[in-house]
């Protein structure tokens, strides 16, 4: 990482964080009479960037005065403050030498001017500096410290919350995209089971079908084994416990709770009020599930009919999302076929299959499967490039009466969703940045790339064709 700061006069011992403020922009403010008065200025935009003041300071024993002067939009001047006011070295993001920090801490006395930077009271800025500023032999020696940033984490640094991945045909494809972004970016930690895992909070998968069906992939063979789809399957579907089983799905589903079918309820409600958000199925048993060792994951299940569409809804508390997410997904998928075909049969309609979604709560890799979930990644990584059809709709852009215009419609096209022109590249910019209307940042990429493509043509004065080559 480039370090943002000037160096002004290298002798000074006064040195500037601007926090979250632009230095060039307080630099102008300065008088030229005083800014010689100022040895280095920079940003320091989060509680992390403190290492790289650290690494600044070692370089130059001459800086024993720091001012805080600029707007803190983050933890940074906290920090800064915890640090160099309060003398406290502890803090999990200082990944420095401590003995080597604290040499520097002892030295460096810290001005918080946060609250004149809000007001824009220049004036004390440039008392202080006036007040503190010196040119004399350095108090400390250089220090050998330099900040080694990591290229690969084994953990990300803090818990990230909420994704969404639709597919509109493949659960594999929408399964290597959820095993990226664990690899990526879940956070280290221990389970119940004494084993690590890797997690990512509130991972939502959709499978946009709309009428076509889904045939499960046998690619999914070679890490996962048939039987177990079959089997899971089998047993969503069906009410009949094995023995010695503390509960399957399908016995929760069909006959919770003194033999309440419950998927009967969901078919009867939907059939009679279409509408209704209440057709909703729970798997999590009170009395029991708190004290066994291994509860339901599935929670629950919520039916949603919209326009011709049955909608189905998984919620699950606890996801291994490399050897149980495809194994429940799957079953999901049959039983919404259930569960529509009942629907058409009671109410003679002739709803379809619309979108079968999870929302995965805690979505895990456990450790035992890191290695098997880098080797999916690695094997099916080009199945993360594969186009998928934005169900927000498309984008046709063309050239009219000196403008570029773009035209936002249905996936099937049939409906334009809204149509404006565009003078320049900026106004085009401004207008999509402001809107939720991509599924995918892949979407917005292409967008972009066409759009700059039809600005250039409208400057030189040639036909435009969106995708050509």
């Amino acid at each position: 990482m480039k370090k943002d700061i000037l160096i002004i006069n290298p002798k000074s011992n006064v040195a500037i964080s601007t926090l979250w403020s632009k230095k060039n922009f307080l630099v102008e403010k300065i008088p030229e009479n005083l800014k010689k008065k100022i040895g280095i200025i920079g940003t320091t935009y989060t509680s992390h960037g403190i290492n790289y003041i650290f690494e600044t300071l070692a370089e130059n024993p001459q800086i024993d005065t720091l001012i805080l002067y600029g707007y803190d939009l983050s933890t940074s001047g906290e920090t800064l403050f915890r640090v160099f006011g309060e003398k406290n070295t502890n803090l999990p993001v200082i990944i420095l030498d401590k003995d080597k920090v604290e040499e520097i801490v002892r030295s460096v006395k810290l001005v918080d001017l946060r609250k004149e930077a809000k007001e824009m009271k220049f004036e004390k800025l440039f008392e202080e500096v006036e007040k503190n500023y010196k040119e004399e032999k350095p108090k400390r020696k250089k220090i050998d410290l330099k900040v080694e940033e990591k290229s690969n984490i084994e953990s990300y640094p803090f818990p990230l919350s909420g994704h969404y991945i639709y597919d509109n045909k493949s659960v594999l494809r929408a399964w290597v995209k959820i095993l990226d972004l664990i690899m990526r970016f879940g956070s280290l930690k221990f389970s119940e089971y004494e084993i690590p895992q890797k997690e990512f909070l509130n991972v939502v998968a959709t499978l946009g079908l709309y009428g076509k069906d889904y045939n499960l992939e046998k690619e999914f063979f070679e890490f996962i084994e048939k039987e177990n789809f079959e089997r899971h399957i089998n047993e969503v579907l069906s009410p009949k416990k094995p023995e010695g089983v503390e509960y399957t799905y399908g016995e929760r589903f069909f006959t919770h709770r003194f033999g309440k079918n419950q998927i009967n309820y969901l078919i009867e409600k939907l059939s009679k009020s279409p509408y209704s958000r209440r057709a909703l199925v729970v798997s999590w048993d009170h009395e029991k599930d708190q004290n066994i060792e291994n509860p339901p994951c599935i929670i629950g299940v919520q039916g949603i009919i919209t326009e011709n569409f049955y909608n189905h809804i998984v919620i699950i508390r606890s996801n291994d999302m490399f050897k149980a997410w495809p194994v429940n997904f799957v079953a999901q998928i049959e039983l919404a076929k259930f569960i529509v075909n009942e629907i058409n049969k009671i109410a003679n309609t002739d709803y379809k299959l619309g979108s079968v979604t999870s929302i995965s709560i805690s979505a895990h890799i456990y450790q035992t499967d890191f290695e098997r979930a880098k080797k999916v990644i690695e094997k099916y990584s080009g199945k993360m490039k594969e186009f998928v059809e934005d169900p927000k709709g498309n984008f046709l852009i063309y050239l009219e009466n000196g403008k570029v215009v773009l035209e936002h419609r249905t996936p099937d096209n049939s409906i334009v969703l809204w149509k404006n022109s565009f003078e320049t590249f900026e106004q085009a910019y401004e207008f999509l940045k402001s809107g939720n209307m991509f599924s995918f940042a892949s979407h917005a990429s292409y967008l972009s790339k066409e759009l700059k493509n039809a600005f250039e043509k409208l400057k030189k004065g040639e036909e435009y064709e969106q995708d050509s080559a």
